[in-house]
């Protein structure tokens, strides 16, 4: 058993993780008073129901959206669970409003709709949670008090995706500081990540249709304006400057698609 080595889907190990973090949680923290936001009053019941079956949790008030913010400031909530497909409002300028007239409330995101557009949105304007409704009953109760005691939660299932994006966004940054320190052009800076991804001249001139000695030009005017003796060089400090997309090529084909 010393050298035998334990492998789990990193899921589950952060399911387990997250589990745990809340279970100690609850030996710590105050009940949290929850606001309950579903304009579909069924629903609403159920999960109340759910709720205020758990030691940790308060169910302080149920409302549809028309009436979130005035329910706040009368219960004065610890967090608002709020359900993703309001019918009344949108989403993100709900939480917006939230956010200005109760800025100590937390928020947290209630969907069956995995779509990273909205999560971005709602934790743009000051969502706390993005949570999916298949997730179980316990990690339910531990994201809430996770949320509560001021965490950011976000569903594995979209977790990949949030993390793609942050990961673009400081590709995006590392990009516009190569081209503005270094004066890349659009063309360079694209080639220096091709570079970084192990494509050859060839296969660069193939991919982005121009020719062989075109693509060698481009690599001298790189290395010369980098400082670097060749392209190993290069395509070292792709990858250590975060230049290499996280996207594989068929990914950026499906995007391109998608755009046109």
């Amino acid at each position: 058993m010393g050298n035998a080595k334990l492998h789990l889907p990193v899921a589950g190990v952060v399911q387990r993780i997250v589990l745990w973090l809340g279970e100690i949680g609850f030996r710590k923290m105050k009940e949290v008073k929850v606001l309950i936001v579903d304009d579909k009053e069924v629903a609403r019941e159920g999960l109340a129901r759910l709720l205020d079956e758990q030691e940790t949790i308060k169910v302080v008030y149920q409302c549809d959206s028309e009436y979130v913010v005035a329910a706040i400031k009368q219960c004065k909530p610890d967090l608002i669970l709020m359900e993703a497909e309001l019918s009344k409002r949108e989403a993100a300028e709900l939480i917006s409003q939230i956010a200005k007239s109760s800025p100590d409330a937390k928020v947290a995101m209630l969907t069956d709709c995995v779509d990273k557009d909205k999560l971005f949105a709602c934790l743009e304007s000051g969502a706390r949670g993005y949570l999916i409704k298949n997730l179980g009953v316990q990690e339910l109760i531990a994201s809430i008090n996770l949320i509560a005691s001021g965490r950011i939660v976000i569903s594995p299932m979209l977790a990949n995706d949030f993390l793609k994006e942050v990961i673009k966004l400081r590709q995006a940054t590392k990009l516009d500081e190569t081209q503005g320190r270094f004066g890349l052009s659009k063309r360079e800076t694209e080639i220096l990540e091709l570079i970084g991804k192990g494509y050859t001249n060839k296969e660069i001139a193939q991919k982005l249709v121009v020719a062989e000695n075109t693509v060698k030009v481009h690599v001298k005017n790189i290395l010369n304006k980098l400082g670097l003796r060749n392209r190993q060089q290069a395509a070292a400090y792709a990858a250590e400057f975060g230049l290499v997309s996280v996207q594989s090529d068929d990914e950026a084909a499906e995007t391109n698609d998608d755009s046109h």
